[in-house]
């Protein structure tokens, strides 16, 4: 990520950062998987605002070095499990990322 932003700089490259705005300063964060967390801090039940593990919000950052040749960034932390549900809760017979 370090030397794709490096380059994205020194070349002008376009660079697209998928997450959520912060609700008070400036800056985005969830640029990572957002599903797939444990606990029941982190379930996502149906018609809650529980947001944790929503399927809908995944985060990356993409580069454009050119409008053919593209980079992307997608993380994920060691505590998601995959698979998931329509909701995003990892499913019984769920692993590790990676």
């Amino acid at each position: 990520m370090s030397r794709l932003l490096q380059q994205a700089g020194q070349a002008a490259w376009d660079v697209y950062v998928f997450g959520r705005f912060y609700s008070e300063g400036a800056g985005i964060h969830d640029t990572n998987m957002n599903q797939g967390s444990t606990g029941k801090q982190f379930a996502y039940r149906e018609g809650t605002t529980t947001t944790t593990n929503d399927t809908w919000q995944d985060g990356a950052v993409f580069f454009a070095s050119s409008d053919d040749r593209w980079a992307a960034y997608f993380a994920a932390f060691e505590h998601q499990l995959v698979p998931t549900d329509l909701l995003g809760n990892p499913t019984p017979e769920r692993k590790p990322v990676g």
